[in-house]
């Protein structure tokens, strides 16, 4: 029995450490997302990170109005160019605004879970604020249509904090809001 049991050691130890040695692996998942459209534009921002800088409670005048940025702070372009000639007359290039939004607030972007974030605006109408979904026409193809009739096109945008609550209710923290704009043939 001695003999078996030696015989059955060196098997019994491969066992344990290929046991060992099979733990169940994680899983990993990516989205990839794409879109076809009539003709294209590369987009383009002027800065990548805006920081609109430090602010108090008592700055804020009221619930979803934005702290007016410093315009050196607040302000950013958004532009098309790479375009390919539009199709048609009168076709436009827009582009699509998204983002991660506060609750019941779908013009106060931020995702770090406190109840500030970000308000945008056309700089050309600073009191309508965008929100996320929505379409922006850049430009309008001529007649005829020509490349340039998008190429080089901006908008020019102004960024604000804002909040949810009054004085009192309003979060102290860092405010984060990734926005994506994307390009629309239409």
């Amino acid at each position: 029995m001695h003999k078996t049991l030696l015989k059955l050691t060196p098997a019994a130890l491969l066992l344990i450490a290929v046991a060992n040695n099979s733990h169940a692996a994680t899983n990993a998942e990516i989205t990839i997302t794409g879109n076809v459209t009539a003709a294209t534009c590369d987009v383009s921002l002027s800065r990548t990170t805006l920081d609109v800088g430090n602010y108090a409670p008592s700055d804020f005048t009221g619930v979803a109005i934005p702290i007016p940025a410093s315009q050196a702070k607040g302000k950013f372009t958004v532009g098309i160019e790479n375009c390919q000639t539009p199709l048609g007359i009168g076709d436009t290039a827009n582009l699509i605004v998204t983002g991660p939004t506060l609750a019941g607030n779908s013009n106060i972007f931020n995702n770090t879970g406190t109840n500030t974030g970000i308000m945008l605006s056309l700089s050309s109408s600073p009191n309508t604020y965008i929100t996320s979904g929505e379409k922006l026409t850049v430009a309008t193809a001529g007649d005829p249509p020509a490349a340039g009739d998008f190429n080089g096109k901006t908008l020019s945008l102004t960024a604000g904090l804002a909040s949810t609550s009054t004085l009192a209710g309003i979060d102290i923290g860092a405010v984060r809001a990734p926005i994506l704009f994307s390009f629309n043939y239409n």
